[in-house]
């Protein structure tokens, strides 16, 4: 069983200005990649972070006024992946 998060964003460019914010500010393990089919999103591309990091990762992006659609926990049990939303915006 692997489990992580995903964050969704409203633009393709929010979710690239996240990444590089997470990635160079904080040096998180963050990295942009499709939006899930079972997610409905605005934009069609997710970052998916450590769960472990979620704390430092909200708070960033909050004070970059970086905006986000919502927060998911996706649990994944072999080629099986379920998604559960935390944060809804």
């Amino acid at each position: 069983m692997q489990t992580y998060g995903i964050v969704l964003f409203y633009s393709t460019r929010e979710a690239m200005k996240a990444e590089a914010l997470l990635k160079e500010k904080a040096q998180l393990n963050v990295r942009i990649i499709p939006t899930p089919e079972t997610i409905h999103a605005s934009c069609g591309f997710s970052l998916k972070y450590q769960l472990a990091d979620e704390a430092q990762l909200v708070e960033l992006l909050h004070q970059a006024d970086i905006k986000r659609e919502g927060i998911y926990t996706a649990t994944r049990y072999g080629l099986k992946t379920q998604y559960q939303l935390r944060e809804e915006l």
